[in-house]
């Protein structure tokens, strides 16, 4: 193909309509663009359910990568759901970038033919921001710019990524901020892990990898935990994973003694998609690592308990639902990030900080007794966390008694001034009544934070009501300020710093009122 002719056709027929971002009242045909990974996918399933409870009449497509169409009879009920080689497109780019382009035009003009008037764009790729962009429909998540070469974010998820800049004390979970951009149905619906294990012969899955190394648990750990199972409660254990992966699961099998080996099945590359589900949905537990393989078992109801560590935050994409546990290894370095941040000296630490006996206990507690063990055992700087729900979505509540910190505090500050934004922006029903901050999740009346919190605490509200400066011997509190600078920053940008008072108000009161609440 001659390449100075595709560059015409290509203005010719990639023409967008008129791009229309303020959003559809009473939409027809509604697209979902979810182009990422698996785990990506499951968390987008609530989102699905929102629309379809919100406009019942609306056609709803969701075009995702083709290697995902195998779950579409686990995900919630839809219209239509459409299949893209996104991968391949990836590589085809670089080896015939006209047949790439055709294949392009080609799903473009499929999906102009169906007639959409509302997008919801999940992702900021290239493919997805441009689809957007020439479909030319009112849209809502990642939005075009630039003609579609770089996106821009609605205050939502300006709001939403603004705590990149301070991780630690991020409260939402990926699933509610897809949820969340579009309007609150008259029902709701948030899944729930199943009742405890009646008795009798459990079978317990492990996932033993993640897609990157800082969030794996060590294979060690693993097979400790397996024998563990096998000798202590005569489980069943499946080994879930890739083809990819297959290995890791024989070597655990050949540390295993002949009788526990027989006990422990690997299926790892043994199971396209709707197979996994299906043997996900047979077992009493599953025990994994921040994986898609943990979001389709707690959307498929299986009890869930998450190993965070590293770069991993539960509160971030933690299992789905309610009544799932996680254990989150917290170092003074967490949350770090997989590829640009150094390890302590020491190595990394939080690879230690749950240990497989800890692991072990807290599922029989949970498989048998229905509750987490009440003498559970952790290192300093791990804790164990129960999957709830709020005003919102999904929260994770700490078990035990733990001292409430500056970082619980700031963090839940973020999660309700987050949530009079989220409020706000889909208040279309009563405009003139002003959106009231939520019921904020209680972490006790009795707990007190610790004299450096406090002091921490009090200088913090000193500089968002005075413009007090911030000591250097306090990072935390330069940290804890960070996302809302940056927030206000985007909004200055947008002309709509309107939403940053209101923003920084519910903050600012979260902060103040909470020493006369609990003293």
């Amino acid at each position: 193909m001659n390449p100075r002719a595709a560059r015409t056709e290509a203005r010719e027929m990639m023409t967008p309509g008129a791009l229309d971002l303020r959003g559809a009242s009473t939409p027809r045909r509604i697209l979902v663009l979810q182009l990422a990974r698996l785990g990506d996918l499951v968390q987008t399933w609530p989102l699905l359910t929102r629309l379809r409870q919100a406009y019942p009449g609306a056609g709803l497509t969701l075009l995702t990568d083709q290697r995902l169409l195998a779950l579409s009879d686990a995900g919630p009920c839809l219209d239509e759901i459409l299949g893209f080689d996104y991968q391949g497109l990836t590589s085809q780019v670089e080896q015939d970038w006209p047949g790439a382009y055709q294949r392009v035009a080609g799903l473009l003009q499929d999906l102009r033919t169906r007639e959409f008037d509302l997008v919801f764009n999940l992702n900021f790729s290239r493919l997805s921001l441009l689809l957007t962009y020439l479909l030319g429909a009112p849209a809502h998540g990642f939005l075009p710019a630039a003609g579609g070469r770089e996106f821009s974010r609605g205050p939502w998820l300006a709001w939403i990524y603004s705590l990149v800049h301070a991780r630690q004390f991020n409260r939402f979970h990926l699933t509610d901020v897809f949820r969340h951009l579009a309007s609150a149905p008259a029902l709701a619906a948030t899944p729930s892990a199943a009742a405890p294990f009646p008795g009798g012969e459990p079978l317990i899955a492990l996932q033993l990898a993640t897609r990157h190394a800082r969030r794996t648990w060590p294979l060690e750990h693993f097979t400790r935990l397996a024998d563990f199972f096998v000798s202590r409660m005569g489980a069943r254990v499946l080994l879930l994973g890739t083809k990819a992966e297959r290995g890791l699961g024989e070597r655990l099998r050949a540390a295993l003694s002949p009788a526990s080996r027989e006990r422990v099945v690997n299926l790892q590359g043994q199971t396209g998609l709707a197979e996994l589900a299906g043997q996900i949905k047979q077992t009493n537990f599953l025990v994994s690592g921040d994986t898609g393989t943990l979001h389709l078992a707690a959307a498929l109801g299986v009890p869930c308990l998450a190993l965070f560590l590293g770069p991993a935050l539960c509160f971030e994409t933690g299992p789905y639902g309610c009544g799932h546990y996680v254990l989150q290894a917290e170092p003074p370095c967490h949350p770090c990030l997989e590829a640009a941040s150094p390890c302590p000296q020491e190595g990394q630490v939080c690879l230690e900080m749950l240990p497989p006996l800890a692991v072990g206990q807290m599922v029989v507690g949970l498989l048998e007794q229905g509750a987490a063990p009440p003498d559970l055992r952790l290192p300093a700087g791990a804790r164990v966390y129960r999957s709830r729900i709020d005003d919102f979505g999904v929260f994770y509540q700490p078990l035990g008694e733990p001292r409430l910190r500056f970082l619980d505090l700031v963090g839940q500050a973020y999660r309700l001034a987050g949530l009079w934004l989220a409020n706000e922006m889909h208040e279309a029903e009563d405009r003139g009544q002003e959106p009231q901050p939520p019921t904020p999740t209680p972490y006790g009346a009795k707990e007190k934070l610790s004299p450096g919190d406090l002091r921490a605490l009090a200088v913090l509200v000193a500089s968002l009501k005075q413009g007090a400066p911030v000591q250097p011997d306090l990072p935390e509190v330069a940290a804890a300020l960070k996302p809302l600078l940056a927030f206000h920053g985007e909004m200055a940008r947008q002309g709509q710093e309107e939403l940053f008072s209101g923003v920084k108000s519910v903050f600012t009161s979260q902060l103040e009122s909470w020493p006369n609440k609990t003293r």
